[in-house]
């Protein structure tokens, strides 16, 4: 499998991630040391806090996104490794942050990193139960979600994207959810969108997620428009 990625890009998030955790856990010391020395500065207290707040919630952000062994092109890139030199993963580079073009269309992935149990309810919510969770999103982790209308938000900008660059071709997308946390439980059979453990991604698109081949006409046009060079 071939990776193209946009490192520019994760190696900004990854420096947000680093330096907006550690200035806002020094901000909020700061406003706490400024609340006990000088009670009286209530003004510049409050403004330290929700400062350290703020930067610390973006910290997590991109921390759940860009950084550590979860982040979210690692954890796909390990996922996918070996699947095929058929295939190619373009990362940060298209309007979806993460598509698969494989023999049959394109496939866009929704990267979520929760671990304990998700589960899809009939009411059509997700459901997310996991210890420590309040903490977790305290620090910036990012909710479960929709992951389905994620997913179908991701094909929208693709499908938008590919009627521009081939309007006269019908290419198709879809959207697959990953769970990548390694203790992560999933009960979603009726969920409106296929969600794959990570460890089980590659053998799905090879087994129940296989499409057909799309014409070699369609395929060529498709690699051309999302600038993948011909294997030699």
């Amino acid at each position: 499998m071939r990776i193209i990625r946009n490192e520019r890009r994760i190696r900004t998030s990854s420096a947000i991630a680093q330096y907006a955790v550690w200035g806002g856990m020094l901000t909020l010391g700061v406003g706490l040391v400024i609340s006990f020395v000088k009670p009286e500065w209530i003004v510049v207290t409050m403004v330290s806090l929700a400062l350290g707040f703020t930067l610390s919630m973006i910290g997590g952000f991109f921390s759940d996104r860009f950084a550590g062994p979860l982040a979210h092109y690692k954890a796909l890139n390990e996922a996918l490794k070996y699947l095929g030199n058929r295939y190619t993963l373009l990362q940060y580079t298209l309007p979806s942050a993460h598509v698969l073009l494989g023999p049959g269309g394109c496939t866009v992935f929704i990267v979520k990193t929760q671990g304990g149990q998700v589960a899809y309810q009939e009411n059509g919510r997700w459901k997310h139960q996991q210890k420590g969770k309040f903490f977790r999103q305290f620090a910036g982790q990012e909710g479960v979600g929709a992951p389905d209308f994620e997913g179908e938000r991701g094909v929208g900008k693709m499908e938008q994207w590919l009627a521009r660059k081939l309007p006269d071709t019908v290419v198709p997308v879809r959207a697959v959810v990953v769970f990548v946390h390694p203790d992560v439980t999933l009960d979603v059979g009726d969920a409106p969108v296929p969600v794959v453990y990570s460890k089980k991604l590659k053998a799905w698109l090879q087994g129940p997620g296989k499409r057909d081949p799309l014409p070699d006409d369609v395929h060529r046009r498709l690699t051309e428009a999302l600038g993948i060079e011909a294997n030699d």
